[in-house]
């Protein structure tokens, strides 16, 4: 059985982009009704929690971003092909460059408006947590991102692959080293070991690193210019591999024959993973001896990679074909990301108190959210000059797009 591939657009990796984007709106909202971030003075913390969402958080978390560095490290390089390296460097700096600093001045200081807000609604007191709560170190001035800080990495990442590509092309003009790499990645996804080749070194580097807080994964570089090491290496591995999945397209065809083979891989190390770390989430650092501390690491990541080639698979197995729902929901997701963060945070703030289950709440927080976004998202985004400065298009008013 094969797998058509629409040269045109990739909707299946649009699916993929639109979920890890869309997945991060679902993980922000569900933060504060998790048990265990209380003790250490996360301010929006609910007294109303289930255990349940912490592990939802701990799956979402688990692929979101690095699926979406591999997706974008595909599209990186199908943008190089068409455009150039000139070209290419001049659309990323529109289409990323620029949202970082329009957005940056906009949702920061929301942010900071929803932090005042609930601080004064808690008081002196906090929330009466006494642990540290513990942040990948800043190497730098210091910078807060937010959740921002994908943009910030994926600039990083676009200078680091493409000064890396020069040299390799300076030295290797006739492609051999980049063939190479192309039929060992070929190999290991048609041997299946993949995520176990590409996650020990990930693995390795967050075992060695002491500040590491193991039950949120990936440390994601929120603050400073310089990103710290092991948050570089795993998504900057996920961004080349996506990019060298462009160059091999047949190994998407791979993936979509193998989803479900990855799929119990990642159910398996997810669950190794919380075995060892416990499902109560948390903030800080959890004491591991060396033993599990590795096994940790190696389940981690392992489950990491299988989830990514899962829903990949599965994407272009069963969302290969054109969906208007689908391009929708793909055009809307940058947007939605982008501006989603502080409204939840003012919306968690303003229902912090009020004696209702954290069901309620939460459904309540992502109905108004969804609305608020897809709303500005079709008046005022889809049909008007936001519209192309996001993504270089806008759709006309009338034509039922």
């Amino acid at each position: 059985m094969t797998y058509s591939i629409d040269e045109n657009r990739f909707h299946s990796l649009d699916a993929v982009r639109a979920c890890a984007l869309l997945g991060g709106i679902l993980l922000h909202a569900i933060m504060n009704y998790m048990p265990g971030y209380r003790e250490y003075n996360w301010p929006w913390s609910d007294n109303s929690t289930n255990a349940g969402l912490g592990i939802l958080y701990f799956v979402i978390h688990l692929f979101r971003m690095s699926s979406f560095f591999l997706i974008a490290g595909f599209f990186a390089r199908l943008l190089h092909q068409r455009l150039g390296t000139k070209g290419l460097i001049k659309n990323r700096l529109r289409r990323i460059g620029l949202p970082l600093i329009a957005f940056y001045f906009v949702v920061m200081p929301l942010g900071f408006l929803s932090f005042i807000w609930v601080t004064q609604k808690l008081g002196t007191s906090g929330t009466g947590g006494t642990a540290k709560m513990e942040l990948p170190p800043v190497i730098g001035p210091f910078v807060p991102w937010g959740h921002l800080w994908f943009l910030y990495l994926l600039l990083v990442i676009y200078v680091l692959v493409l000064a890396a590509r020069a040299t390799v092309v300076s030295f290797d003009s006739e492609g051999t080293l980049r063939s190479t790499v192309s039929r060992l990645l070929d190999s290991a996804f048609r041997l299946r070991i993949a995520p176990l080749l590409l996650g020990a070194p990930i693995a390795l580097s967050l075992y060695l690193s002491p500040w590491w807080v193991q039950w949120q994964g990936i440390p994601s570089p929120i603050i400073g210019l310089v990103p710290n090491f092991p948050g570089l290496l795993a998504y900057g591995a996920a961004f080349l591999v996506g990019w060298f999945l462009h160059r091999e397209q047949e190994n998407l065809r791979v993936l979509a024959l193998d989803w479900h083979l990855y799929a119990v891989g990642a159910v398996a190390g997810t669950a190794v993973a919380l075995y060892v770390i416990g499902i109560k989430p948390t903030l800080g650092i959890v004491e591991l001896n060396n033993v599990d501390r590795a096994v940790y690491a190696g389940a981690y990541l392992f489950a990491q990679w299988c989830v990514m080639f899962a829903v990949i698979g599965l994407a272009v197995r069963y969302l290969r074909v054109a969906s208007g729902r689908w391009r929708y929901l793909a055009d809307a997701s940058y947007w939605m990301y982008l501006m989603h963060a502080p409204i939840i945070f003012l919306l968690q703030t303003w229902m912090l108190h009020w004696p209702l289950h954290w069901s309620v709440k939460l459904s309540m927080i992502l109905a108004i959210t969804s609305v608020l976004l897809l709303t500005s998202y079709h008046y005022l985004v889809r049909t008007t000059f936001m519209g192309v400065f996001l993504s270089g298009r806008k759709y006309p008013r009338l034509s039922g797009n």
